[in-house]
């Protein structure tokens, strides 16, 4: 092999060591955003529970209703990325149809109870209801703890 072969070479390969890095970081940083945004309606979700429950302050319900209902339609968007890995199982992207319409679901669903939020603490427990969608989409989309 001659040198200025070499040095090519070697600079080659060195890109795609980079570029793959680059890509992975890129795959992990899609990977934390979604999380962020699950963890964010998480985080709201216990909030208005604890409002609902009396723990918390109840002037703070239609606040944490209204994040909730704008971090919602955030979601869909955060999955669009086909990167798997965290706690989202492969069926998200397999069953994309199905996994997307849930999306959409928790979206009227959010902004319903943000509504109601707005009226107090009365008026939201019914708007949380029995239709809650997060559970069902969870036991068939969300890698579940051990």
């Amino acid at each position: 092999m001659t040198r200025p072969f070499r040095v090519r070479a070697t600079v080659a390969l060195i890109a795609v060591a980079t570029l793959s890095s680059v890509a992975h970081a890129d795959d992990q940083d899609t990977i934390d955003y979604r999380r962020f945004i699950m963890q964010s309606l998480d985080d709201q979700s216990a909030a208005i529970d604890q409002i609902l429950q009396q723990k918390a302050p109840a002037e703070n319900l239609a606040t944490h209703a209204q994040i909730l209902a704008i971090t919602a339609t955030m979601a869909k968007k955060a999955f669009e990325p086909k990167v798997p890995g965290g706690k989202a199982k492969p069926e998200v992207w397999s069953k994309w149809a199905d996994f997307s319409k849930r999306l959409d679901e928790l979206v009227v669903y959010t902004r319903a109870v943000a509504r109601a939020a707005k009226d107090g603490v009365a008026a939201t427990g019914p708007a949380l209801g029995a239709s809650h969608p997060c559970k069902d989409c969870h036991n068939n989309y969300l890698v579940q703890k051990k």
